[in-house]
């Protein structure tokens, strides 16, 4: 079964040529930083697809930078998964400049995360494996533990009474999407003028819609002025079991085993 669908996620998407705050952006097409867009590792929901996200950002002097860049996202029948996150571009040596690309698999049945880049000719070829630690006993807290959650629990209420007042946030209730049924909230966040050195009121809004049954997000708005607007669609959505190549790193790629230390990593 195919299906196509939208997505949006939030990330920074760069330009070669065009200039932010006076900076210079070295790149034609590619993340460069953001908010990662995950994937859960359900089990009994494999799909596998290629992500687009582009990138607008409209400046003060009428300018207006742009970038493009496409991803790959899979997920089997076990709940393993790969994603790959954009890491921004480097020249090649054919002179162009090539996306470079932070692959990351997740095994939970092995217990294992894997990490590997492409397309940097200037990255080692190396794949970090992960052993994730066995989780540790269940044991009964302490009264202090105790006390100390419950301390932590009101200062995190006092946050979110504050927070209200910058954000208002709204169900939109259930749609298809392309076929997919979704749920949608909206988040609209008011920050006063004079909080970020800005003269007037800023209005930041971020819209999202996911998809309960396949545990994955089937469509999101982020559109923010002081970072311009973000949309992410798969161009290619297919349901069913993907190609075990994907979680395989490539040929010629050398393997460092690291310990259980419960700490996942990139490969830099």
């Amino acid at each position: 079964m195919k299906c196509c669908f939208t997505v949006v996620s939030i990330a920074c998407v760069l330009v070669l040529g065009s200039s932010a705050g006076g900076q210079i952006i070295p790149c034609l097409q590619g993340f460069n930083g953001g908010i990662m867009y995950g994937i859960e590792g359900s089990k009994n929901a494999p799909f596998s697809g290629i992500v687009k996200s582009s990138f607008e950002q409209k400046l003060a002097d009428g300018n207006t930078i742009h970038g493009v860049t496409r991803t790959h996202q899979a997920r089997d029948a076990s709940g393993r998964t790969m994603t790959e996150m954009a890491q921004g571009c480097v020249r090649g040596e054919d002179g162009q400049m090539h996306e470079r690309l932070s692959v990351n698999v997740n095994d939970p049945v092995a217990r294992t995360n894997m990490n590997w880049q492409v397309g940097a000719d200037d990255q080692p070829k190396v794949v970090i494996v992960f052993h994730q630690p066995d989780p540790p006993p269940r044991r009964e807290r302490t009264p202090e533990e105790i006390a100390r959650q419950q301390k932590l629990m009101e200062l995190a209420r006092t946050r979110q009474a504050l927070d209200r007042k910058e954000y208002k946030t709204e169900d939109l209730g259930t749609k298809q999407i392309n076929g997919v049924t979704a749920r949608g909230s909206r988040s609209t966040r008011t920050i006063p003028a004079g909080e970020e050195g800005n003269d007037q009121p800023l209005v930041v809004i971020n819209e999202t819609w996911r998809s309960k049954d396949l545990g994955l997000m089937v469509m999101a708005i982020s559109d923010d002025p002081r970072r311009g607007r973000t949309t992410t669609e798969y161009e290619e959505l297919n349901l069913g079991e993907p190609d075990g190549a994907l979680f395989v790193p490539p040929e010629g790629y050398k393997v460092q085993e690291q310990p259980q230390t419960g700490m996942i990593g990139t490969v830099m």
